[in-house]
């Protein structure tokens, strides 16, 4: 399965990284490959995602790291909407 990034899952990834990173640039790279392992294992098992309120898009932990992945399916290509740690505000309905 392909893997496409919306751009707002790229900046709040990007966002994400150099935060963590400003402290501990070690701890940057542990949760960028979380991240990525995680969506690596969704574009293998794309059902493994659980259901949110929207019927068309699922949400994935990766883990230990807590950080959540939305995500939907459109025929053989997996779109990362968000990326975003559940501490943070939820934002607007897009």
């Amino acid at each position: 399965m392909k893997i496409r990034y919306t751009a707002t899952a790229r900046a709040e990834a990007d966002e994400v990284f150099k935060h963590i990173a400003r402290d501990n640039p070690v701890a940057a790279a542990a949760v960028a490959a979380a991240i990525r392992d995680a969506i690596t294992r969704l574009a293998d098992f794309p059902r493994i995602g659980a259901a949110t309120n929207d019927p068309n898009v699922f949400i994935k932990i990766a883990r230990p790291y807590r950080y959540l992945i939305f995500f939907t399916i459109e025929r053989d290509t997996l779109i990362i909407r968000r990326v975003r740690h559940p501490a943070r505000r939820r934002p607007p309905a897009e």
